[in-house]
């Protein structure tokens, strides 16, 4: 099992390396695209200045400043938007493989690791209930072995990417093992590595 683990951690790496790559791809692909129109920008503007400053030096200084403001704050949107798209793209990805992941017989081995994880995290319960998604049910007996004697009860879990959830009502503890989650929490770790946000210069 230790291999399993090994292999599915490399596997997770392999796919956060790749999203990862991907990701830096396109930023730098937007940073270069949008400091090109920035620099198209400030030469206009540069190019305006220079036809009137004789005449109405004042007037186009003014209608300079505002296109300049108006164009940087359209840049910074479409900036914005390019990391959103690159975002929901790479979480595309991930999704897919994840996916493609819960086809496999190994699939069937990392439950049951999670599931041997969880069971250790709930000592004592005597009430483990154990929720799955609908089309992970087939891994119920596999499951049932693996937990080596302990009476477990089967439900139907709300999330939908895999995993699993262990939870004792007696004891008041609840083991969120379910890729949803981990999916969820890597979503929040990518938007702060890569500041999706409206406000970056």
């Amino acid at each position: 099992m230790p291999d399993m683990t090994e292999k599915l951690d490399r596997f997770t790496a392999k796919i956060l390396a790749e999203a990862s790559a991907e990701t830096k791809r396109a930023m730098d692909e937007t940073e270069h695209q949008r400091e090109a129109t920035l620099r198209k920008a400030e030469d206009q503007v540069l190019r305006e200045a220079y036809r009137y400053i004789h005449g109405e030096v004042a007037r186009i200084k003014g209608a300079a400043g505002r296109s300049v403001s108006r164009r940087m704050l359209e840049n910074r949107r479409a900036l914005s938007l390019r990391r959103e798209e690159m975002a929901q793209e790479t979480f595309a990805l991930v999704r897919a493989r994840i996916a493609a992941f819960t086809r496999t017989p190994e699939y069937g081995k990392r439950l049951e690791e999670l599931l041997g994880d969880a069971l250790k995290q709930l000592p004592g319960a005597e009430d483990v209930q154990v929720c799955l998604r609908e089309e992970d049910k087939g891994w119920i007996p596999a499951l049932t072995r693996a937990a080596r004697g302990r009476k477990l009860d089967f439900q139907t879990g709300e999330f939908r990417m895999g995993g699993l959830v262990a939870l004792s009502p007696s004891l008041g503890l609840r083991v969120d093992s379910s890729f949803d989650s981990a999916a969820q929490e890597l979503s929040g770790h990518f938007a702060e590595l890569f500041g999706l946000s409206l406000s970056d210069e």
